[in-house]
């Protein structure tokens, strides 16, 4: 089967929501929060990193992602280059191929990803902890072949508009924020794993990929109903899901992608 890494710590963490979202396709029709500002953050970065000056390209934006960009532009870009932005890659473990999308390749040949973060990212703090055992990490060192991955963090700005100021002074006092205890804010990280690590991950992913293929029950694990403080986003379909309906807070992806065209436990 061809699996990413994503879909791996799906199943690990709940095969049902694995089933609902790899099997029968479903994606929910809201997207989080997170997720919108995850993906307009990354869309900017592109563009800069094609040589777009952001302040030329959109002088009248004044959106909290700009900020973060905008920051990025000030703090990280000049010192940090990645030379090839959103590239597809993959390699076959035992019978199985593990893929993924990274962000870029820095210009020394290592994997990068641009990260978002509601926390402080100080080094030696909690975002690297949970950063450095992050699986993710192992799997980009698989697909790249080497032992050393950068990310780079940007927190996104916690201040609020204050009543009667523009969007303009809101904008232009959230760039001042990033000036203030900058490395809480925005930074790179370089995680290193060793090569056994990785074997291992290797092996773990081949056996993974073994028991989903040959698996025909999908349970429910309740310790996922809520984790991270927020409910599951199957939880509404989770206990009495039928094949045959038509659910609204749903579609169906249906698409050579689609992990349920290379799933053989039928």
């Amino acid at each position: 089967m061809k699996a990413s890494i994503t879909q791996i710590k799906c199943y690990k963490a709940c095969p049902r929501s694995w089933e609902l979202k790899y099997h029968e396709g479903l994606l929910p029709v809201n997207t989080s929060e997170a997720l919108v500002t995850g993906k307009a953050y990354h869309q900017l970065l592109e563009e800069l990193e094609s040589g777009v000056s952001l302040a030329d390209k959109y002088p009248d934006v004044f959106t909290k992602e700009m900020a973060m960009a905008r920051a990025y532009e000030k703090y990280i870009f000049p010192k940090f280059k990645v030379v090839e932005a959103e590239k597809e890659l993959e390699k076959n473990i035992g019978s199985h191929v593990l893929h993924g999308f990274v962000d870029g390749l820095s210009d020394d040949g290592y994997i990068v990803e641009h990260k978002t973060t509601s926390r402080d990212i100080s080094e030696y703090g909690e975002y690297e902890y949970n950063l450095l055992w992050d699986e993710q990490v192992l799997a980009y060192m698989s697909l790249s072949g080497l032992y050393k991955v950068h990310y780079t963090v940007c927190k996104k700005p916690t201040i609020r508009i204050k009543k009667d100021e523009s969007e303009e002074e809101f904008f232009n006092r959230m760039l001042e924020w990033y000036d203030v205890d900058t490395d809480q804010k925005i930074r790179v990280f370089t995680v290193e794993r060793t090569p056994e690590e990785v074997e291992q991950f290797e092996s773990d992913f081949e056996q993974i990929c073994d028991a989903i293929e040959g698996n025909k029950f999908f349970y429910r694990n309740t310790c996922h109903c809520s984790a991270y403080g927020r409910r599951c986003e199957y939880s509404s379909v989770c206990l009495h899901y039928d094949s045959n309906q038509q659910y609204i807070e749903f579609y169906r992806k249906e698409n050579e992608d689609a992990v349920k065209n290379n799933w053989s436990g039928e």
